[in-house]
C-alpha cells in the first residue's frame, strides 16, 4: 500500500510480465460493503412486503365478512318486505308459503302442534269437580238422648283452635264411651276434619266430663272463611249419638 492512500495490486502471469494496479482505499471499501448493504436492503424490502401482504389479507378477510353481513341483512330486509307485502295483501296461502320458506326442512314449523293446542283444564274446573259434602247431612242435628254438650267455647290463636265444652251422660245408669270428632265447615260448604295433638277427644264417663283440646288448623284454611264448627260424638262402633254445627263468631 502506498503512502498516498492507494492499494497496489500485482498480478503475475506465466510467460508474461507483471501487471500492476493501483486502487483507492475508499473504492475497495465500497466494493466490500456494497454487497452487504444490498443484502440488508433486500431483507428490509422482504420484511416490508410480508407485512403489507398480511395487512392486505386481513383487510380482504374483513371486507369479505362485511360483505356477507351486508348480504344477510339485505336478504332479511327482502324477507321483511315480502312479509309486509303479504300481510297487506291478506293472502293466507302466500303467507303460509312465506313462513315455511324460513325453515325449508320443516315448512310447518310455525303451526302449533296438536298437543300444544290442547287447553289445560282450568283450576276452577278441577276445583268444582271436587266432591262437595252433602250440606243437608252435615247441618243435620243428631241427638240419640245419650250425650249432652254445654258451655262450648271456641278460640282461634296462632293457627290453632282451642276447644272446650262440658260433656254429660244423659243416661247415667250406663256408662258413655266413645270419642269426639271435630271439623270446620267453610262458607263454601268445604269440610276440614281436625285432629288433636294428643288423645284428648276420647272419653269414658259415667256422668260428666270437661273436654279441652288444642287442634292445629290446616295450612290452607283462613279463619275468615269458616262458617262453623261441626261437633260429632260417636260410640265405639262409630255411630253418631250426637252431632251439631255451631256457627263461629267472627271478630
Amino acid at each position: 500500500m502506498a503512502g498516498s492512500g492507494r492499494i497496489d495490486i500485482l498480478i503475475l502471469r506465466d510467460a508474461s510480465g507483471v501487471g500492476r494496479y493501483r486502487l483507492p482505499v475508499w473504492l475497495l471499501r465500497l466494493l466490500v460493503l456494497a454487497p452487504v448493504a444490498f443484502l440488508l436492503l433486500l431483507g428490509a424490502a422482504v420484511a416490508v412486503a410480508y407485512h403489507l401482504h398480511q395487512d392486505n389479507k386481513a383487510l380482504t378477510d374483513q371486507a369479505a365478512a362485511v360483505r356477507q353481513e351486508i348480504d344477510a341483512a339485505g336478504e332479511g330486509l327482502l324477507r321483511l318486505e315480502n312479509l309486509e307485502r303479504t300481510l297487506r295483501s291478506k293472502d293466507l296461502t302466500e303467507l303460509e308459503t312465506l313462513l315455511g320458506s324460513y325453515n325449508p326442512d320443516n315448512p310447518g314449523w310455525w303451526k302449533p302442534r296438536a298437543e300444544d293446542r290442547k287447553e289445560p283444564a282450568p283450576a276452577a274446573a278441577a276445583e268444582s269437580a271436587r266432591e262437595r259434602p252433602d250440606l243437608s247431612r252435615v247441618l243435620a242435628r243428631v241427638d240419640a238422648n245419650q250425650a249432652g254438650v254445654d258451655n262450648l267455647k271456641i278460640k282461634f290463636d296462632n293457627r290453632r283452635l282451642s276447644l272446650g265444652f262440658d260433656l254429660s251422660n244423659v243416661t247415667p245408669q250406663t256408662g258413655l264411651v266413645g270419642k269426639v270428632e271435630v271439623a270446620l265447615l267453610g262458607n263454601d260448604g268445604t269440610l276440614w276434619p281436625l285432629k288433636a295433638e294428643k288423645d284428648e277427644l276420647s272419653f269414658q264417663i259415667q256422668r260428666f266430663k270437661q273436654i279441652a283440646a288444642i287442634l292445629p288448623l290446616p295450612a290452607k284454611i283462613d279463619p275468615r272463611d269458616i262458617y262453623g264448627l261441626r261437633l260429632v260424638i260417636v260410640d265405639p262402633a262409630g255411630k253418631p249419638v250426637f252431632a251439631q254445627v255451631y256457627p263461629v263468631q267472627k271478630d
